[in-house]
């Protein structure tokens, strides 16, 4: 009787057990420019809701290297909003954002002209 009540549970216990699927993150390559060419020390803010991106509450800031890039590695899937910002003198500065869909095991690029 022991032996059945435990294989009962040891059975429930076994089935019962969700076997979740491991997430897939993507990548995203963001290539800042400016009149044409590519521009360094870009700040660029990534938010992951629209939400999050009206609100001001981003996920990571970075500054782009001496080839415009900016690289955000494993982040979840879904549609992830950016802005970038660079003064270019006291007076002047450039601005762009936009929006991009991350999938699972992919890296997304994107180029963002800055005005």
């Amino acid at each position: 009787m022991k032996k059945i009540l435990f294989i009962t549970i040891l059975a429930l216990i076994l089935f019962s057990c969700e076997r979740k699927d491991p997430v897939e993150l993507g990548d995203l390559l963001i290539v800042t420019e400016y009149d044409g060419t590519p521009e360094e020390n870009v700040e660029v803010t990534l938010y992951n809701s629209y939400d999050n991106f009206v609100n001001y509450v981003f996920v990571e800031r970075q500054l782009s290297d001496e080839y415009g890039e900016e690289y955000f590695p494993e982040l979840l899937p879904g549609w992830y909003y950016f802005e970038a910002e660079k003064a270019k003198s006291s007076l002047f500065a450039v601005y762009a954002m936009d929006s991009i869909l991350i999938m699972g095991r992919q890296q997304s690029n994107k180029i963002l002209i800055m005005e």
